[in-house]
């Protein structure tokens, strides 16, 4: 689970259903899982676009590992690797191909399920999946696990989740937006964006705000939006609130501490080397 937002136990559990629909009809079996190779081997069947999403990464792997042993509660700065590597992976998968300096493809996940959650599973990162459902934790989703207080929740229907990519061919830019449904209700929405300038990833991630009730999902107005820029040994990343997605700035253009002074911060970390500040 990542990310932030004032949702609660229900949204958990149609994440948690989500990221089981990695079973579905759409998508082949994965085999059972082997070790992963060591760091300087690239896994034999990585793709080329794969292969060019490790090696940007590779970049920010120190940072991000000192920031993640400072700071293990605040999960905004995991948003970039989690969102580029599950490109690369939806990639692979759909064997997209770049035309005209671009991969525009769409990956869907989809199912039937049923569930029926406690609040004391849900806190514990359990919830019940139809026969045959198997979560993948490598799967990522725009919803929140911060759960409060006692209830039960049951229900069901077809969930589904669309992933849309637009990518430049030598990673410099792209923009992927995730819709998520059930029984054709939207249930979900998250927009990201991201500009490679130099050593700097600049990135904006917009999550649709949702409140959550004992049996039902209410769309808020507006998203939490994080922006950010991520060096080779730094970190620069603010979350606040928009209306719409229109109030997202231009990674390519943004500058994050005008950002900071223009809007009305929820939280900011910061992090030089090993020093990290969050507020």
């Amino acid at each position: 689970m990542k990310r932030r937002g004032t949702l609660t136990a229900l949204a958990l559990v149609l994440a948690m259903l989500l990221a089981g629909c990695q079973s579905a009809p759409k998508e082949a079996e994965k085999p059972t899982p082997t070790p992963a190779p060591a760091a300087t081997e690239a896994p034999v069947n990585d793709s080329e676009f794969a292969l060019s999403v490790r090696t940007l990464l590779a970049r920010y792997d120190a940072e991000i590992n000192q920031v993640s042993i400072q700071s293990p509660y605040n999960m905004d700065y995991t948003i970039p690797g989690d969102m580029l590597r599950q490109m690369a992976s939806d990639a692979q998968q759909a064997n997209a191909e770049a035309k005209e300096g671009r991969y525009q493809f769409i990956w869907q996940q989809s199912g039937n399920y049923a569930y029926h959650s406690t609040s004391e599973e849900a806190l514990g990162g359990m919830a019940a999946e139809a026969p045959g459902a198997t979560s993948d934790p490598d799967d990522e989703t725009p919803m929140d696990s911060q759960l409060m207080g006692d209830y039960a929740v049951s229900g069901g229907g077809l969930f589904d989740r669309v992933r849309a990519y637009d990518v430049s061919e030598t990673l410099e830019s792209g923009k992927i937006e995730i819709v998520d449904t059930l029984n054709g209700a939207q249930t979900g929405h998250e927009a990201f964006s991201f500009a490679l300038r130099g050593d700097s990833l600049f990135f904006v991630d917009a999550v649709l705000d949702m409140a959550v009730g004992v049996d039902s999902v209410a769309i808020q107005n507006g998203y939490l939006a994080a922006a950010g820029v991520l060096t080779p040994n730094g970190l620069d990343i603010i979350e606040y609130r928009i209306d719409d997605l229109t109030q997202l700035p231009d990674p390519a253009a943004m500058d994050i501490n005008m950002l900071a002074q223009s809007v009305e911060i929820v939280s900011r970390l910061t992090a030089e080397g090993a020093s990290v500040t969050a507020k």
